[in-house]
């Protein structure tokens, strides 16, 4: 756990990878809003009314949060709230595993289409894995802000 904590270079690659797969997904869905409201709503798990809400709002909260993880900007909160986006959408990508349900699972938008399955739950735990690292990682030598 030590090495999680003060290696310097673990810090920086968990919070490049996490922020640029954010900041990928994000610009896709920020291009077609409309297309990622229909993805939102193949799950069936929210109100019709939060639907372009959520179409709108969370892709930016995806960019800003990867932009400023990267960069080393309040690592542990940014890092937090990716972990629990990313909690939801494993939640998510579940439930609709469970259903039966063939859709596509609105990570990447009009990107790349690729449906709900076992292989995205694992990437989203890797993800999370490597959101908790940059989360307890201690180093100050590649952040901007030194107080976390």
């Amino acid at each position: 756990m030590n090495f999680v904590k003060t290696n310097p270079y673990l810090g920086l690659l968990a919070r490049v990878i996490i922020g640029i797969f954010f900041i990928v997904v994000a610009m896709s869905k920020i291009a077609d809003p409309l297309h990622f409201s229909g993805e939102i709503n193949n799950y069936d798990l929210l109100p019709d009314k939060i639907i372009n809400i959520m179409a709108i709002a969370l892709p930016w909260l995806e960019l800003v949060s990867g932009l400023l993880l990267i960069f080393g900007v309040r690592i542990k909160a940014n890092s937090a709230l990716l972990i629990a986006m990313l909690f939801v959408f494993t939640l998510a990508v579940s439930i609709a595993i469970m259903q039966g349900l063939d859709i596509n699972c609105g990570c990447y938008s009009a990107v790349e289409e690729r449906k709900v399955g076992w292989s995205k739950v694992a990437e989203n735990i890797g993800l999370i894995i490597l959101g908790v690292i940059a989360f307890f990682n201690e180093a100050k030598r590649f952040a901007f802000e030194k107080n976390f």
